[in-house]
């Protein structure tokens, strides 16, 4: 029995923001009084933060400003932290808090042909062999540092909690943290799936070049997903490591 012809997806631009983590980090011991300090959702209510403009500063040591480049830092402070304050030790509040956020951009064709293999005289499930080729596959990696009280600017670059959360930055625009990503995207290349998961509702079940991109949607949020997971972990590590900046953190 011959096999169908392989059929072909038009090329897809894709660009989704997908995975905001938000990360709580350096602790004061300073008992909170006077206020009440809840969990708030980036876009939910009034943004009172500004921005703490980096041409007002002296120019940040070399080390700094190549994480400023690739992590896209943006220095702010005023508004509330967005941490859970149920997560924090008793008596203590943030002073320094760092937000990343992973967007990906992927530009892919899809090919694909339906299989089907014999159990003994009965013809069994029909199963689809998808190839993906990635044009371009890319992680976009931005980050907010928000800083409660922040130092004067001739001590900026020294400060405790500002030198703790570029070591939060430090992790997640390591190139290891985009190879990560890439990587799981990349084992979509070739994928087999039943046919009745692309295939449409009509007579023939062909399937469907919008199932076949919902396929390849769905794994990317799966990649991505994983690796926010995974910055996450390192993120509570370093935390743990430094008492949330309260220690130096240990160097090997």
């Amino acid at each position: 029995m011959s096999q169908p012809p392989h059929e072909r997806l038009p090329l897809n631009h894709r660009l989704a923001l997908c995975g905001v983590s938000i990360i709580a980090s350096l602790l004061l011991i300073t008992p909170v009084t006077g206020q009440t300090v809840g969990r708030e959702s980036k876009g939910q209510g009034q943004d009172e933060s500004i921005e703490i403009r980096l041409d007002e500063l002296p120019k940040p040591p070399t080390e700094f400003a190549k994480l400023i480049h690739s992590g896209a830092v943006r220095l702010i402070t005023g508004g509330q932290p967005t941490s859970d304050p149920d997560s924090l030790p008793a008596g203590r509040r943030l002073a320094g808090e760092t937000r990343f956020t992973f967007r990906y951009r992927y530009d892919s064709r899809a090919r694909w042909q339906v299989e089907t293999r014999l159990s003994g005289a009965a013809l069994g499930q029909a199963m689809v062999l998808v190839r993906v080729r990635f044009r371009s596959l890319q992680l976009i990696t931005t980050h907010e540092v928000w800083i409660r009280d922040p130092p004067p600017s001739d001590q900026f670059w020294d400060n405790r909690v500002v030198r703790h959360e570029f070591d939060h930055v430090r992790i997640s625009s390591d190139p290891r943290i985009e190879k990560h990503f890439l990587d799981a995207a990349k084992e979509m290349e070739q994928m087999r799936v039943p046919l009745s998961s692309v295939a449409g509702a009509g007579a023939g079940g062909r399937v469907e070049n919008a199932k076949v991109q919902a396929l390849i949607e769905a794994g990317m949020k799966q990649a991505l997903d994983d690796t926010t997971d995974l910055v996450r972990v390192r993120y509570r590590e370093l935390d743990r490591l430094t008492e949330h900046g309260m220690l130096p953190l240990p160097r090997p």
